[in-house]
């Protein structure tokens, strides 16, 4: 277990360890890097993957793609989906790579590599490096590279074995007019057959490649941090999934962010979100006026709608229904009703009964939301310290989920298998924290990942839970914010990485086609 998601959510406990699942025959990868968010601070590297590979969920780990340091460069070195590279990997200011967290277990691999874009005579060089360790720092040099492959904006192309130079053809292809080499490497034993942009050659290694089970890099080096060099349509003939897939009899199938739509002042979130969500809560009622238009950045069937708004007048001293709730609910429903295949249902007032609401009142507006929306779920999510022997659901709830922050593993499973008693036969979520919160300030970055893990880990060994969905980091708690509603900053590139990766197992699972 050597990618990122797995050894961290090792690290929180060897019981929750992801294991590799189901074994399958491996089979084919495809990259095309199209439509994923490149945004801060992950910069879309493992946004998307679903639409973008067909599969879903083989994340991509930034190296540091140098001969001298494994330290890893800043976030924004490696991008998805640039606004001036659409539908590419891009590598910028200066030298960098990354690393499939998947295996090759094929013999061929190809890419279209673009060493410097709209360059044709540079000696700056884009590489794709294949290696037994999934450890190394992706220079197509080192020796722990069993094979690299360079080849330079002139069209001169290098060959590599451990530590030592292979082959060297100064001038062997010529650049397409963007300055794009369409590369294919295909193994067998001591043999590679190389062909770059049409032009083919057979080449007898030094020592016969293993292609068994290899790592790949794709890298770039330039001392000009102004060029850009991009990878394109990555295709691998076998590659083996099994430590990115589910745990057998994992439930999960939705992931997302509460809170992507809160307040007006809050911004709009959704479209951050979309490449690595599929259910999303959502306020659509401001205190000044509703904007229903909102849900169009919903995915199809992708958002929950908040109605507390609509049916409780909460304050310091209760929770209590309006008493025109019915009327007030039938405005919001009316609001939806142009996007209802925007939502996937509705959401009773956050933590009715933690804010002091009777259950009859959260019955009464949970009967009420079923009634006009027959089809659509009604979700109850509520503060983890009411989950107890006395918490009971009404029956028009289908979807129930708690918050509890800052909770380490043995509490939080006590938790979960609480709601799992007492929510019986109803599909259940987590909502794990994405920035400090209240109680717990002092929360890093690091912490805030580890966090991540430690939710999916659990998610998949409970069955009952179908969902993930991450509170903010837009939600107005914590250091960062200065009242309610003001948004957290998302910050915090270790944690949104790791969303990135658990999202992509969600949503993906991995299942490579062919």
């Amino acid at each position: 277990m050597i990618t990122r998601l797995l050894t961290v959510a090792a690290i929180v406990a060897a019981s929750v360890a992801v294991p590799g699942g189901a074994l399958a025959a491996p089979a084919p990868f495809h990259d095309n890097f199209d439509n994923a968010v490149d945004a801060d601070p992950a910069y879309g590297l493992n946004d998307n993957l679903k639409q973008r590979q067909g599969t879903g969920a083989v994340t991509y780990s930034r190296v540091s793609g140098k001969w001298n340091t494994g330290d890893v460069p800043r976030p924004w070195f490696a991008q998805v989906n640039h606004p001036n590279h659409r539908g590419k990997l891009s590598m910028h200011l200066g030298t960098t790579a990354v690393r499939l967290d998947a295996p090759s277990t094929g013999s061929s691999i190809s890419a279209t590599l673009t060493p410097v874009a709209g360059n044709r005579t540079s000696g700056d060089w884009s590489s794709i490096a294949l290696a037994r360790s999934a450890n190394s720092w992706g220079y197509v040099s080192n020796e722990d590279i069993d094979l690299g492959f360079l080849v330079r904006a002139n069209g001169g192309v290098q060959i590599f074995q451990p530590g030592k130079p292979a082959v060297t053809l100064p001038a062997f292809a010529t650049a397409k007019y963007d300055g794009s080499f369409d590369v294919k490497l295909a193994l067998s034993g001591a043999q590679l057959d190389l062909t770059v942009n049409g032009k083919h050659k057979a080449i007898t290694l030094g020592t016969p490649v293993p292609t068994e089970r290899l790592w790949v890099y794709l890298g770039r080096y330039s001392d000009n941090d102004r060029t850009v060099s991009l990878v394109d349509d990555l295709r691998i003939e076998q590659l083996n999934s099994d430590d990115l897939r589910k745990r057998p009899g994992s439930n999960l199938r939705y992931y997302g962010y509460f809170g992507a739509r809160l307040t007006k002042a809050g911004g709009n979130h959704l479209p951050e979100v979309r490449g690595r969500s599929n259910l999303n809560w959502v306020q659509i009622s401001d205190v000044d006026a509703y904007r229903p238009e909102v849900l169009n950045d919903c995915a199809p069937a992708g958002c929950v709608v908040h109605t507390g708004n609509e049916f409780f007048d909460c304050d310091a001293a209760g929770c209590p229904l309006y008493p025109n709730a019915a009327a007030r609910w039938q405005v919001l429903a009316d609001k939806v009703r142009p996007y209802l295949d925007r939502v996937a249902g509705f959401v009773l007032q956050d933590e009715p009964f933690h804010r002091g609401a009777s259950f009859a009142d959260v019955e009464f507006s949970a009967q009420q939301i079923k009634n006009t929306f027959p089809d659509k779920k009604v979700m109850l999510i509520e503060a983890g310290i009411k989950i107890d022997d006395s918490f009971t659901v009404p029956a028009a709830v289908d979807w129930v989920g708690f918050d509890e922050y800052c909770i380490g593993y043995d509490d939080l499973e006590a938790r979960m298998t609480k709601l799992e008693e007492r929510a019986a036969g109803k599909e259940l979520f987590l909502l794990p924290e994405a920035a400090p919160q209240s109680g717990c300030a002092d929360r890093t970055d690091a912490d805030l990942e580890s966090t991540q893990y430690l939710y999916m880990a659990l998610a998949q060994q409970h069955p009952a839970f179908a969902g993930i969905m991450v509170f903010g980091p837009w939600t107005g708690v914590g250091p960062a914010a200065t009242g309610p509603g003001t948004p957290v900053p998302s910050k915090f590139p270790r944690a949104t990485d790791a969303q990135e990766r658990v999202a992509a197992l969600v949503l993906g699972d991995a299942r490579l086609s062919g």
